[in-house]
């Protein structure tokens, strides 16, 4: 067996798969972005009008193609992760790359939208416009936290040990997983 067959076979409940530091970090963020999903709703709830009007500014048709180009990025990387464990590490190497890839195409794709956006009146200085920027530019950073932390365990697969395989592998694939969980909710939100 090798290290990452054996390192897999041998977890316990209280150190799972990606460790248990990333799964605290991840479910701080999903508790940060719970309180940012409830503030938006109440937003929606209480101010429809204005709601309604920041929506107009969206498009989205550009929302569902961003959500389906996350949504392939954390399918490939799922399936760079189950071809790690199967010890397949030339095809973990192109899954990984097709899904940066496609999380590179998720940046450019979201930083057209900050920047289309600015001309349109959809600012700072209103509720929506506030609540979308953020929220939205929150995610942003998570993603190239997540195409950073992705981007070093492609590299380096195969060709320097982890300390511990499993960990390294499935925690940036479980963060990774986070930031296509709250896409999934910002995306509806806003856009729908």
């Amino acid at each position: 067996m090798t290290e990452a067959v054996v390192s897999q076979a041998r977890r316990r409940w209280s150190d799972p798969p990606g460790g248990v530091l990333m799964w605290i970090i991840v479910g701080v963020e999903l508790a940060t972005f719970s309180f940012i999903f409830l503030m938006i709703a109440s937003l929606r709830s209480d101010q429809p009008a204005l709601f309604a009007a920041g929506q107009r500014a969206l498009d989205p048709t550009f929302g569902l193609a961003l959500t389906l180009v996350l949504l392939t990025s954390g399918w490939l990387v799922a399936e760079a992760v189950h071809a790690v464990r199967a010890e397949r590490l030339r095809r973990a190497r192109g899954f990984y790359a097709a899904g940066l890839l496609l999380g590179v195409v998720f940046v450019g794709l979201k930083l057209f939208d900050f920047w289309s956006k600015s001309g349109t009146g959809l600012s700072m200085g209103d509720d929506f416009g506030m609540a979308y920027i953020l929220a939205t530019g929150f995610h942003f950073v998570h993603v190239l936290v997540g195409l950073v932390m992705l981007t070093y365990v492609a590299t380096k697969l195969g060709r320097r040990p982890y300390e511990d395989p499993e960990t390294a592998v499935a925690g940036t694939g479980l963060f990774w997983h986070m930031c296509d969980l709250a896409w999934l909710f910002l995306f509806p939100l806003f856009f729908l």
